[in-house]
């Protein structure tokens, strides 16, 4: 006999049954999916709104055919307000650029946000049933569990192991370890609750199993703390409000189990010396994720085999959820007792931790894990975002205002572009009307989820938890800015507050919408992408540069980029002076452009000029050595 329980019955017998017309309403959410898969592995995660812009013109395209073919379904009232914030953040940020210290950047702020909005609305457009939720939410546990496996293989046969670790944490395909984390373990939840479906083929739960264990393996390489306080988070949200919660314990506890087993040499890359040592590490922590996730599909396999064939009666059920639940206050009690028993003063054991969270650690602090280890500069990025806010709390500094803030108040050598906490930074870069936005544009569609997964709608419980999973982890990091991490999560969110009913969308507000979706597409995504590409092209030795760098300002007459180019082209230090003076114009709050106009300055002998420009240089950044070193040559007589 198992510790399982019957879940609410679905109209659907299969994994995602509904046949050949549920496959066809989910493609578009799988399009998204394969967009984020190839944004982590083509792009590396890559932050750079010219690296994601394609991908946001996608997202547009599709959302505009969806509306174009009229297949669109009403989306509840909740998901729709969600939608509604999500657009009016996006807004909100464009029109900071009026006040932001960098305008391009703001405004780049803005296009993630409505890339977020579009990629919401294609699973509540288009998804209508329990079946269709289903689907789509498997396509999104294959697509972030073959990422994962993916990366396995790659451990294993790169001749450049090395470049693929950061301080012994798997920092591929997503160059940020914390963010690479972060786009595996949001689909944790989704594969366990597929791998607890009792009416799904004993094969797609065994794949489900084994890719649940490849996510957390994944998630473990990369070490991230935040991850782990996320998923622990989610882990008491998803079963308290799951109610099959014994049903979906064993799936999770045989993930849990052989992740922990393989442990050591999962982290091993972390604590190896030497790079010999250390490739070796990464090869074989390559070798055990891909077993673990083997060993997995096989006990998965057993018991959907095992689980379809056995039933239990209500009182055992019970009977057996008083037993978990037990063994859970137990755990607690004897985790306190051992902490208490272990720790002779508490008071002063807080004390040390919170010391050690608000600096970086030294390196004579090495531990067996960065999971053990506290310290960071968190503290100091959130001491500037908060005092900030203080100063304008209704509309914030402007959006990416944090970068250039910091540089001029911080306390440490380091230069975040953001704050490393989504509602400390839109608190102090957007206000409180930015973090409302958010707040319930997330939160709507949150509430939806929610109250379905107490009627037992097991799909809903799991994107409510992946949503937690993602809200906990991004309240400590900046993953909101790596869109191949978030647009997981907006998927996901997406599902879970799509549709019951599947009433058709009123003809009279599609063609309104489709419309406004190609213009977006065209007029808001995709004109910087090609400035982009100009500017790249102008830099590489085209023929053509200049007329390149003309059209890229044409294109983007925010960005700074293309003066830029022009003044690394030019070849003489006065053809440097004149971009860089325009792009100063534009940004004269960046430190970084007063530096290269100074530098301009100074190279062509106009040492007034070269000061005066350095001095603000300094202001705005005054612990950058390199700054200080060419005021030094400036004020030399």
């Amino acid at each position: 006999m198992t510790l399982v329980e019957p879940e609410a019955r679905s109209p659907a017998p299969a994994l995602a049954g509904g046949g050949s017309s549920s496959l066809v309403r989910v493609l578009p959410t799988a399009a998204l999916v394969a967009a984020a898969w190839a944004m982590a592995w083509r792009e590396h995660g890559s932050i750079a709104a010219a690296d994601w812009l394609a991908y946001a013109v996608l997202a547009a395209l599709v959302l505009a055919t969806i509306l174009f073919s009229r297949v669109a379904v009403r989306p509840d009232r909740e998901a729709l307000l969600g939608l509604g914030l999500l657009l009016a953040l996006a807004v909100w940020a464009g029109l900071s650029l009026t006040w932001s210290p960098v305008p391009s950047l703001a405004r780049d702020e803005a296009l993630l946000t409505a890339f977020y909005a579009t990629a919401f609305a294609v699973p509540i457009l288009t998804l209508r049933s329990p079946s269709d939720r289903l689907m789509a939410m498997a396509v999104l546990v294959l697509g972030m569990a073959s990422l994962s496996v993916a990366t396995a293989v790659e451990l294993i046969v790169s001749a450049r192991p090395l470049e693929l670790f950061e301080e012994g944490r798997l920092s591929f395909p997503i160059d940020y370890a914390n963010a690479q984390a972060a786009i595996l373990l949001v689909a944790f939840w989704p594969a366990v609750t597929l791998a607890a479906r009792r009416q799904a083929h004993p094969l797609l739960r065994a794949l489900a199993v084994g890719g649940a264990t490849a996510l957390l393996a994944g998630g473990l390489l990369a070490q991230s703390k935040g991850g782990v306080i996320a998923l622990a988070a989610s882990t008491i949200v998803f079963f308290a409000l799951c109610p099959p919660r014994l049903r979906v314990l064993v799936p999770t506890a045989v993930a849990a189990a052989l992740v922990a087993a393989g442990f050591w040499p999962l982290t091993e890359p972390f604590r190896a010396e030497g790079d010999a040592a250390t490739a070796s590490a990464i090869h074989n922590a390559g070798v055990w994720l891909l077993a673990l996730a083997g060993v997995a599909t096989g006990i998965g396999l057993l018991y959907a085999l095992l689980d379809v064939r056995i039933e239990i009666s209500r009182a055992a059920r019970r009977l057996a959820g008083w037993v978990v639940a037990a063994l859970v206050a137990v755990a607690a009690v004897a985790g306190a007792a051992t902490f208490l028993v272990a720790v002779d003063d508490p008071g002063g054991f807080a004390g040390r931790q919170w010391r050690a969270f608000k600096k970086l650690p030294s390196g004579d602090e090495r531990t067996s894990t960065h999971l053990l280890s506290l310290g960071s500069n968190r503290y100091d990025f959130w001491r500037v975002s908060l005092n900030e806010f203080r100063e304008a709390p209704v509309a914030g500094a402007g959006a990416r205002s944090f970068g250039p803030v910091y540089l001029q108040k911080r306390r440490s050598p380091e230069t975040p572009a953001r704050a490393h906490s989504l509602p400390i930074e839109l608190l102090m870069e957007e206000g409180a009307v930015g973090l409302a936005l958010l707040g319930g544009a997330i939160g709507f569609p949150l509430v939806l989820a929610t109250r379905r997964a107490r009627r037992r709608r097991v799909p809903a419980a799991a994107a409510l938890a992946g949503g937690v999973y993602w809200l906990v982890h991004a309240s400590g990091d900046w993953i909101w800015t790596f869109p191949a991490v978030t647009l997981p999560f907006i998927l996901l969110l997406g599902i879970g507050a799509s549709s019951d009913d599947g009433e058709p969308l009123r003809t009279r507000s599609i063609r309104p919408a489709a419309i406004a979706a190609v213009v977006v597409s065209l007029v808001a995504f995709a004109p910087p992408w090609i400035a982009s590409k100009l500017t790249s092209q102008a830099l590489s030795g085209a023929p053509d540069a200049a007329r390149d760098l003309r059209w890229a300002h044409r294109l983007d007459p925010l960005s700074v980029e293309p003066f830029v180019i022009r003044a690394a082209l030019a070849r003489t230090p006065a053809e440097k002076i004149p971009p860089l003076e325009e792009a100063v114009g534009q940004e004269p709050e960046s430190a970084a452009l007063q530096y290269l106009l100074g530098v301009a300055y100074l190279d062509a002998g106009r040492r007034q000029d070269a000061r005066e420009t350095l001095r603000i240089a300094r202001r705005l950044d005054p612990r950058d050595p390199f700054i200080e070193e060419a005021l030094e040559r400036a004020e030399r007589r």
